[in-house]
């Protein structure tokens, strides 16, 4: 579980791998992102694989992502917590910003079911605006 949630979170490729969340998340998936949908349209409660691939992508297109590695990580039972650095740069105003994540994952015989995150909402909103 440790060694999946840091090959996700701490993707190289400027985005979480595809391949591997179809490999290693549900199909039937939930992800919640906090945040005001109306600001952060991504945000909200997603089901599916395929919506959380969209999420991704939605989120790559507004910004560039450049993980600074998990700070901490704690896995008890099934469940892992997860807090991150990245830092970000919105694409279409060009400013830059470090964002605080945490992250909550939930297995299920192997494979990820659940995701909760919040993320510091200020910082990327004060990027794009």
């Amino acid at each position: 579980m440790e060694r999946r949630a840091r090959r996700l979170l701490e993707f190289e490729s400027g985005s979480p791998e595809p391949a591997l969340v179809l490999k290693w998340c549900a199909p039937d998936i939930i992800c919640d992102f906090a945040g005001d949908r109306a600001r952060l349209p991504y945000a909200g409660r997603h089901t599916g694989v395929d919506a959380l691939l969209g999420i991704i992508r939605a989120v790559h297109v507004d910004f560039e992502q450049r993980p600074l590695g998990l700070s901490r990580i704690l896995i008890e039972d099934a469940r892992a917590a997860c807090w991150r650095q990245v830092e970000w740069r919105h694409r279409g105003t060009g400013r830059t910003g470090v964002c605080e994540l945490a992250d909550f994952v939930r297995f299920d015989n192997g494979l990820i079911v659940e995701c909760i995150e919040f993320r510091d909402t200020v910082s990327l909103l004060r990027m794009q605006d």
